[in-house]
């Protein structure tokens, strides 16, 4: 299964194609017939951009879509559904599927267009990147008022997205600080937990050094996407893997130590 970034990656690069039949059409119909090579094509492009990112089992949990309808009643059934109030759209994800009722009711039978989000704007807005929009795929910015709701894919790796600055706060000044709880006893030559804590502590400080150079490359570059170079290398670190480097006779006591350092103290 892939990833939120992959998908968007291969949403991207469908930004500029226009008219049908297209690659898109052409390959959906020939799965599904002919008469698809000019039906209306977003869930078609959704199809497209799951299956070549890697991402068939996390969007398309009942196989290919063409129709939004059935597309957001898969999501559903999944309890991978949210209400496109203002509310719930400020807790979307990038990568996540957005669905469109032009009549403002959220009603998932009433559901006209979909789309994937691209960043969350905050206001109960979304940039997306849609197929069949002005019959192109383009870049959008929609609003609450004409969002019906989203699916959230069961993406292989959800929390692969850079951390926000407010995380990252919270991560140096909660667990990282020594001054907030009390550090395991012995020193990293003859305690293992305490070992493996430094280990966790240096990918953090690493992370930072990591944000720091690509705002210094935005900075040199105004047209970078931050949030994209962001994504792309942070995905490199993968808690897996890092808890792959804790032998298993010391996980137990890594993990009760880390919870002793976000524990809330009186």
């Amino acid at each position: 299964m892939g990833t939120a970034a992959r998908m968007l990656v291969e949403a991207r690069k469908s930004l500029g194609m226009s008219g049908r039949p297209n690659k898109i059409t052409r390959e959906y119909a020939s799965r599904h017939g002919d008469e698809f090579l000019r039906a209306s094509w977003c869930d078609m492009a959704v199809t497209f951009w799951a299956r070549h990112s890697g991402n068939a089992d996390a969007v398309l949990l009942s196989g290919d879509r063409a129709y939004t309808v059935w597309h957001a009643e898969d999501f559903q059934r999944a309890g991978r559904w949210r209400k496109g109030t203002t509310a719930e759209v400020n807790r979307a994800k990038p990568g996540d599927i957005v669905f469109f009722d032009w009549g403002a009711t959220n009603s998932v039978d009433d559901i006209d267009h979909v789309g994937v989000v691209e960043k969350v704007l905050g206001g109960g807005r979304l940039q997306t990147i849609e197929a069949n929009t002005g019959d192109a795929c383009l870049r959008r910015v929609r609003s609450a008022n004409v969002i019906a709701g989203y699916g959230r894919p069961a993406y292989s790796e959800e929390d692969d997205m850079p951390l926000s600055s407010d995380d990252l706060k919270k991560i140096r000044d909660i667990v990282w600080n020594t001054d907030t709880a009390p550090a395991p006893a012995g020193s990293a030559a003859d305690n293992p937990t305490w070992r493996h804590i430094n280990v966790l502590r240096d990918t953090y400080s690493s992370v930072q050094e990591i944000k720091a150079a690509v705002v210094h490359i935005v900075q040199r570059s105004p047209e970078a996407d931050e949030a994209e170079i962001a994504r792309l290398v942070l995905a490199g670190l993968k808690p897996d893997s890092i808890a792959a480097a804790i032998p298993d006779e010391h996980a137990e006591q890594v993990a009760t130590a880390l919870g002793n350092r976000i524990t809330p103290r009186d």
